[in-house]
């Protein structure tokens, strides 16, 4: 048998060519299914029959919602398929073959967002936020406004989406050509986010976004069957009012969002005849509360003493720093704040006026209880990006945000628990439960036989009902994380569209995490076409050393990377730590976590292949620390985690060297792998250390600035480390030990390693009152 793998001429394995196409092949199956089923579900009547109408009237069957479910299931996900087969099937053929597949993938894109624009005409005639004033009609022969605002909402989308993918696309091919990134240009690119004026300009920019968003909810519709041209610019026209025959008589000039006994009511800013601003107290709230965590927080950090206060942990609750309970406190006031105006205040549907009250208990808990999932679908959207301004205007990073986005999702999820339990208790109520739960067309009452999307919903909520409790549980996670991944990412991609279109007022809460996490995610894709030069790859024992390339990547101490290697898997990226050699040169340290798993097959593939494959890196991700927020550094690593406190280490001792003012570094280690203690050795060849021992306790150790603690089992006598003891480290007795004689105000305990090693540090920094740092990647 031939052990010697098939490579094609670009460096890639023939398996990696035949995945390539396998992906190609099902994300075309899945974009045909898709179109078929948005054929069909234009074959409804709502598209293609004026009237008038019956009164039981629903406007689409079940196999045009069949289409519909169909076209909401595989859309994204086969563009997302098609992208990935695409373009690794352009960076396996190369040259001029490639580079065709790359353009004629991004035209496709520009081409696709170009029709969206013709559907979406009625709206993008005026861009949707600028029809105020408008008086075209959109009810023409043959297309009732339903079928109109159903087309224009989806060519608005699909031009907004497919259009900068394109470009972003084209970018890349353009690069290829030209061999210059016009974006992104190392650490010589990265000197403005340094520069003194750059927080004021992010913090700047971030008001402006959130503000630009306040605004335009107030003066547009709440649904976005109603995002067209005269309803838009009669939406803009209307005016609050608390006169409920006002708003019965005269339904097109005047509405009564609150009920006479809310404790907040919406009031009018006139801008002219055309404009008038609703200050909704829901909108209020929300857009409020996001002002405030700006304003306060950028307040805060602009003092040194302010940005330690926010990460010191606070002594009642050791889990969390000042920040997260201030953040904590503030949500949570929010959310109070806004289910209370939903349940006491707002009059739904117009029910109540002057001469009737139509509004029932269980009817008004399902609707606020949605309202409250759509309030926490919309935060939890926030902590997912990446690259977000908003990281570093609030001192974030993404991996220290994870939790905020699980603990919202978890908030998400009662919200939607308490909707569908408040819809079935009115089903029942209505004498049509449970027939009434998965009728297609809907039961009317309680919901409407023409509203899609009751069913639509009903499904959706189940599959990501699944993929949220079932796939989220700790063990199934950890054993099947990419499983639980790729079912939460299709879950999203199918239940933000179907929120936006059933959820009343979703748009308005949805759209400005929406948008960042959208620039976010074309940021990444642009990221990941960078060119890697692998320099060397080294396998020893169950770690992997990888040194590279990438002149355009600009990564800092302490900062990772996710990596991707296509021989191994086209889908997978994994976060590594990183350690910054010299200007455009990086190395990562990889350990093997078991049997079967991603990083013991690359070390399989290092051993087989040496350089001969493909590497892909996207990032840098995590904030760099502040090295001079502090004079002493402490780093107390555990195994594999010595790899962020290595390069934090490391780029202190060279700016010491070069006389630069750096804080004074100490490292405890402890180590059981000798093939791990061997690939670190740089830390201490040709350094700053002028002792070098081996010992068998620590008695006999030293006073030196990197203390290794190896515990794999026989001692170490090669002579080539500073202070290795042979034992375990006593972190209760050794911390104390090495930072005594300082002011703990000035020092920084930085841990990374098991989960067990960070909790004994984070207790040792707490009743020391030292400050405390986590580095961490268990998502």
């Amino acid at each position: 048998m031939d052990l010697i793998p098939h490579i094609t001429r670009t460096g890639y394995d023939v398996s990696t060519l035949v995945a390539a196409r396998k992906l190609l092949f099902v994300g075309a199956i899945s974009v045909c299914i898709a179109v078929l089923g948005l054929l069909l579900w234009f074959k409804a009547e709502m598209f293609n029959n004026v009237g008038p109408h019956p009164s039981n009237w629903a406007g689409y069957d079940a196999l045009n919602f069949i289409g519909l479910f169909s076209f909401g299931v595989f859309s994204t996900l086969g563009v997302s398929l098609l992208y990935v087969g695409t373009s690794t099937l352009a960076c396996i053929h190369g040259g001029i073959l490639g580079l065709i597949l790359m353009g004629m993938l991004g035209l496709v894109f520009v081409v696709l967002g170009g029709l969206g624009a013709v559907w979406g005409s009625e709206t993008m005639q005026c861009l949707a936020v600028f029809c105020t004033g408008s008086t075209a009609s959109t009810n023409r022969g043959g297309r009732p406004e339903a079928g109109v605002a159903f087309r224009s909402g989806l060519g608005l989308a699909a031009f907004l989406s497919f259009v900068p993918i394109g470009v972003v696309i084209l970018f890349q091919a353009a690069r290829r050509v030209f061999g210059v990134d016009p974006f992104w240009t190392g650490h010589k690119g990265r000197r403005f986010v340094s520069d003194r004026f750059a927080p004021l300009l992010r913090f700047l920019f971030a008001v402006a976004f959130v503000s630009f968003w306040a605004v335009v909810s107030l003066y547009m519709p709440n649904s976005l069957e109603s995002f067209l041209p005269v309803r838009i610019a009669r939406n803009a026209r209307m005016l609050s009012s608390h006169n409920y025959t006002l708003c019965r008589t005269e339904p097109h000039t005047y509405t009564c969002p609150d009920l006479p006994w809310s404790w907040i009511r919406t009031r009018n800013l006139v801008i002219n005849d055309e404009v008038v601003l609703k200050a909704y107290p829901s909108n209020l709230i929300f857009y409020g509360y996001l002002f405030v965590i700006l304003l306060t927080t950028a307040l805060i950090r602009s003092f040194r003493y302010g940005r330690r206060f926010l990460k010191r942990r606070c002594p009642v609750l050791r889990d969390y720093t000042y920040g997260e309970v201030g953040f904590l406190f503030l949500t949570f006031s929010m959310i109070v704040l806004f289910f209370l105006y939903w349940i006491q205040g707002h009059n739904f549907k117009q029910r109540y006026t002057d001469i009737s009250n139509d509004t029932v208990s269980s009817e008004r808990w399902y609707r606020s209880m949605g309202q409250l999932a759509v309030a926490f679908l919309s935060l939890s959207i926030f902590p997912v990006s990446r690259y977000s301004v908003l990281h570093s205007i609030l001192g974030t990073s993404w991996e220290s945000s994870i939790w905020v986005h699980r603990l919202l999702g978890y908030g998400a999820l009662l919200g939607i628990v308490g909707h569908a339990i408040g819809w079935y208790v009115r089903c029942f109520e209505l004498g049509v439960f449970p027939q009434g739960i998965f009728s297609i067309p809907a039961v009317d009452p309680p919901g409407n036989r023409d509203d899609y999307t009751i069913p639509l919903i009903t499904l959706t909520t189940l599959f990501s009902l699944v993929s949220t409790i079932i796939f989220a549980l700790e063990p199934l996670r950890r054993r099947f994380y990419e499983l639980f991944y790729y079912a939460h990412i299709v879950t999203f991609y199918m239940l933000v569209p179907v929120v936006l279109w059933h959820a009343a007022s979703a748009w308005e809460y949805f759209l400005p995490g929406l948008t960042i996490w959208f620039l976010d995610w074309l940021l990444r894709i642009y990221r990941r076409g960078s060119t890697v030069d692998l320099v060397s790859a080294t396998a020893s024992g169950s770690f992997v050393e990888i040194r590279f390339r990438h002149g355009s990547l600009g990564a800092l101490p302490g900062q990772f990377v996710f990596v991707n290697v296509p021989d191994i898997s086209l889908l997978q990226w994994h976060p590594f730590s990183i350690m910054c050699e010299h200007e455009g040169y990086y190395l990562l340290y990889i350990k093997s976590m078991g049997e079967g798993t991603w990083t013991e097959k690359l070390g399989k593939l290092v051993c087989r292949r040496g350089l001969k494959f493909k590497l892909y890196v996207e990032g840098p991700c995590g904030r760099a620390l502040d090295i001079n927020e502090h004079q002493n550094i402490l780093f107390v690593a555990g195994g594999i985690g010595i790899t962020p406190c290595a390069s934090v280490y490391s780029h202190i001792c060279d700016r010491m060297a070069l006389g630069l003012r750096s804080p004074t570094p100490m490292l405890l280690w402890s180590v059981r792998d000798r093939e791990l203690l061997l690939l670190m050795s740089q830390l201490w060849q040709g350094g700053d250390l002028s002792a070098v021992s081996t010992s068998s306790t620590i008695e006999e150790a030293p006073s030196d600035r990197i203390q290794v603690f190896f515990t794999g089992g026989c001692n170490v006598e090669d002579g080539e480390y500073t202070c290795v003891v042979n034992e375990r480290m006593d972190i209760f007795d050794r911390i104390p030990q090495v930072i005594a004689g300082k002011d703990p105000r000035t020092v920084l305990l930085f841990a990374c390693g098991s989960p067990v090693l960070v909790e004994l540090a984070r207790s040792v920094a707490h009743s020391l009152g030292v400050d405390f740092h986590q580095e961490t990647f268990l998502l």
